[in-house]
């Protein structure tokens, strides 16, 4: 909000897109880089003009020279056909003039008309440059040319030549170099904003892909993003594609675990309407009431947790089973402390898995409060790592597992010790959550003479 004189007004901030933000940037660099060499070239051929003019002048004075002569009276004299035709065309911008002791004893042609103060003199064999205001406005770059002329009977002479050449030469001639720079430079930015505006709209345009790829996921003509895109974006569409693919197993989860759980109450509730129609004997009513309930409870429990579990992501941040291993155990080692138990621990440092942190709780305390029931005296718990799988193994003591029983333990519903409490699902919670992260379980006779769990799951 701005406020201008007690009025509070809203300022409108613009949002830019991302090609528009580039081409703009991109613009702003390609005109500063024009501009800035467009005047670096300027002065550059503004310097090489001037140069240039100086090495004329100094031609001029070697002209001047071989033209000079030295009479019987010792006076110079110049001859009256010069080299160079425009010292005798006057104005023709040309000037030339010969002083010695401060006075005039030469004037070129060229400067009838005008009256030419140059009586410089640097000294002999030296030069000067100068720039020299005339009438009328006119500038000149003047060269001061210091010689001693000696004559036939050894008297040495001082002679400075002045030769001038009008500097509004330079200036026509660096104004037409610019127009010619400003025109080619300013078609070179337009066809180089062309470009870079065709680049940019073939550069980003994986990115309209993945825009309008996602419009048609919300529409629901797609499911997921396509794999044509460059590698760049790889990562991010594969993040993208496993948070759907992710989203849509849960769904499929919650849907399924609805649909079981709709119909494994029908038995329980069925048994109890049974018996509130036939029977008649209120104890015998409670009794078996009391029984569908729990087992309505666990039936709920159980599809609960199997509908929370969050399943396979690489986008989920990655859990040590180390530390998770050791509060779980710290925790059963209070609750089973009449028992005395022993416990022993192998785990790798690097043994995480990227998952969510309450589904390895769960899978985790299922196995080894297993194992604690059952056990005698001993646990024995190891969690290595193999390239991109994790394997758990949690072992015991106890009576161990019939094999007729080893390829259905782990199945919803099914326990061996029938006299214990509960009705078997930790197991299959066991097994749902491993098949929800793609890994695989199985049961063999462990090296305690117990059961022995192995867990293989991926890291990501």
């Amino acid at each position: 909000m701005v406020v201008v004189t007690g009025l509070t007004c809203p300022v409108k901030v613009i949002n830019f897109s991302l090609s528009n933000r580039v081409l703009v940037a991109v613009s702003l660099v390609l005109t500063a880089f024009l501009g800035l060499s467009a005047i670096s070239l300027n002065n550059a051929f503004k310097s090489s003009a001037e140069l240039e003019q100086k090495k004329r002048l100094k031609n001029y004075v070697y002209t001047l020279l071989t033209a000079a002569e030295i009479n019987d009276k010792g006076e110079l004299k110049m001859t009256h056909d010069l080299a160079e035709p425009k010292f005798s065309i006057p104005n023709s911008g040309l000037y030339a003039q010969i002083t010695s002791s401060g006075k005039i004893v030469w004037q070129s042609p060229s400067a009838i008309g005008h009256f030419l103060s140059l009586p410089f003199q640097p000294g002999p064999s030296n030069e000067h440059y100068t720039v020299v205001d005339v009438d009328g406005g006119m500038k000149l770059q003047n060269l001061a040319f210091g010689i001693v002329w000696e004559t036939e009977t050894g008297k040495e002479l001082d002679y400075t030549i002045n030769v001038a050449e009008d500097m509004s030469t330079i200036k026509e001639t660096t104004a037409s170099f610019q127009r010619s720079l400003w025109y080619w430079l300013g078609g070179t930015g337009l066809m180089l904003l062309l470009a870079q505006w065709l680049i940019l709209k073939w550069s980003l345009r994986p990115l309209h892909d993945v825009a309008k790829d996602l419009h048609a996921i919300e529409t629901g003509e797609h499911h997921r993003l396509n794999d044509e895109y460059p590698r760049e974006l790889k990562q991010l569409t594969n993040n993208i594609n496993a948070l759907l693919d992710h989203e849509q197993s849960r769904r499929q989860r919650y849907k399924n675990s609805l649909a079981d759980l709709a119909h494994s109450l029908k038995t329980p509730l069925s048994v109890f309407r049974g018996e509130l129609a036939n029977n008649h004997d209120l104890q015998s009513l409670k009794s078996t009431g009391y029984e569908q309930l729990d087992r309505i409870s666990t039936l709920v429990d159980y599809q609960l947790q199997r509908a929370s579990t969050e399943g396979k992501s690489s986008l989920l941040a990655p859990v040590s089973l180390g530390e998770i291993i050791h509060k779980i155990i710290g925790s059963l080692d209070k609750v089973y402390k009449n028992k005395a138990i022993r416990h022993q621990c192998e785990i790798e440092r690097d043994a995480y898995i990227h998952a969510d942190e309450g589904d390895m709780y769960e899978l985790l305390g299922n196995l080894l409060e297993n194992a604690y029931k059952y056990c005698k005296h001993q646990v024995h718990v190891i969690a290595t790592s193999s390239g991109n799988m994790v394997k758990i193994r949690v072992e015991d003591d106890g009576a161990g597992i019939p094999t007729r029983a080893e390829s259905y333990i782990i199945k919803r519903g099914h326990r061996i010790d029938t006299q214990a409490e509960g009705q078997g699902i930790g197991l299959a919670i066991v097994s749902d959550i491993i098949m929800a992260y793609e890994g695989n379980i199985h049961l063999e006779r462990g090296r305690l003479g117990g059961a022995s769990f192995i867990v293989e799951l991926p890291r990501i």
